[in-house]
């Protein structure tokens, strides 16, 4: 299994830092680092056949990212409802093993897609190397904090990076320095349609909202959809959609419903075998 950092944070939502192993990952294509796409360019065709092969779809979350201790343990699982969707009970540990109701949900309503699933530690840059051997990317944070009935889908990403990470380290900077304002998804791919299909549905008690780019949203959550665009923008492997959730805190302890209603968008998300 390959071994990445992931890191994550809001200005005033959560996510978190560090390097996971992906379940389910066998041996990776590598990925160069994308350059930066305009706003007005085209979806690039996937350079790998995939043709015959089941469809990938990577679902990470994020790990704890306050109070983790000293050292800092990044790899906390306890109050994040991203990485609890994913894990099930509380953990100390880096994950090996994904057993969260989002994760047999997923497994058991699709069980032809080949699930992979990680959670990542809150630090900068901890998304940089995407993945390009999976077709769809779906990253969760913690975003929502005045209500328990949303789930918020991320169009396009802020060039922009403020705050300092889980482990103290602060960034003031733009994610790239030759790069426009915001960094939008391919106007001629999925990514556009399906955020729009989906803005203003419910699933159970759950409402779908679709925010744009914007100077609030610079934490590491943007700084991960920013560079999963990125990927898909410069196409390589079999990369083709990505998308970024923000979520609220379960309302009671029992995440059934939470996990009930992510699992509906993320199949909402996720392409048909005739697409």
């Amino acid at each position: 299994m390959r071994s990445w950092s992931l890191a994550i944070l809001l200005t005033l939502t959560g996510c978190s830092t560090g390097a996971g192993e992906i379940e389910g990952s066998t041996q990776p294509e590598p990925s160069a680092s994308p350059s930066v796409a305009t706003a007005a360019a085209a979806a690039p065709t996937p350079t790998t056949d995939t043709e015959g092969q089941p469809m990938r779809v990577l679902v990470t979350g994020f790990n704890d990212w306050r109070d983790l201790g000293d050292p800092a343990n990044v790899w906390r699982c306890r109050d994040n409802p991203s990485c609890r969707l994913l894990l099930g009970d509380a953990t100390e540990q880096e994950p090996s093993e994904f057993h969260g109701p989002l994760a047999e949900r997923l497994r058991a309503r699709a069980p032809d897609i080949e699930w992979r699933f990680a959670t990542m530690p809150v630090t900068w840059e901890a998304f940089s190397d995407v993945p390009a051997d999976v077709d769809v990317i779906v990253n969760i944070g913690l975003g929502i904090y005045d209500r328990f009935d949303v789930l918020q889908l991320e169009a396009g990403a802020y060039n922009q990076r403020e705050g300092a990470d889980a482990l103290g380290q602060a960034r003031s900077e733009p994610i790239s320095a030759t790069a426009p304002e915001v960094l939008a998804a391919p106007q001629q791919g999925p990514i556009p349609t399906r955020l729009d299909a989906l803005a203003g549905r419910s699933f159970g008690s759950f409402e779908v909202v679709v925010a744009p780019a914007r100077p609030a949203n610079t934490y590491l959550c943007n700084e991960t959809h920013y560079h999963a665009l990125e990927a898909v923008r410069a196409g390589k492997g079999r990369l083709r959609e990505v998308y970024f959730l923000h979520i609220p805190y379960a309302e009671t302890s029992d995440y059934t419903p939470l996990a009930e209603a992510t699992t509906d968008l993320i199949l909402a998300l996720t392409p048909t075998a005739h697409e």
